[in-house]
């Protein structure tokens, strides 16, 4: 499954991960989507995707594990959470995918989705993943 979906969703309304199930069980690109070709397919906005992990970027990018003492999920008009296992006292082992959740901003212009995107990393960055046996990590 491309893990970019969520972006193709927010700015298209399409959900191309049922799209292509259903086509592969032979219903209509109509019948999938709701339109009869690809070219009727209408761009609204613009959407960038954020992945929350526990990777450390100052050693080799290899996931940190520990204890959540303080987390803060990204909410607000525009935003998206998909999945996860983020929450405050939640135990993280270092035996797992390192991906907590993934944030999704949607807006008009690219512009006021990035400065959306960077106004909930900062909203969430005051304390989001403190594991206790190494240094504050946040998003």
């Amino acid at each position: 499954m491309c893990r970019w979906n969520t972006v193709t969703e927010e700015v298209t309304g399409i959900d191309i991960v049922r799209a292509q199930i259903l086509i592969a069980e032979g219903k209509s690109l109509m019948e999938a989507t709701g339109v009869a070709s690809q070219y009727d397919v209408k761009l609204d906005g613009h959407a960038l995707q954020c992945r929350v992990t526990t990777e450390d970027p100052t050693n080799n990018f290899i996931p940190d594990y520990g204890r959540i003492t303080t987390y803060r999920s990204a909410t607000g008009m525009g935003i998206r959470l998909d999945g996860g296992t983020a929450y405050s006292g939640a135990v993280i082992t270092r035996y797992y995918d390192s991906l907590l959740t993934k944030v999704t901003a949607w807006a008009r212009t690219p512009e006021a989705a990035i400065a959306r995107m960077d106004g909930r990393c900062a909203n969430s960055a005051s304390g989001a993943f403190r594991p206790t046996s190494h240094s504050s990590r946040t998003c």
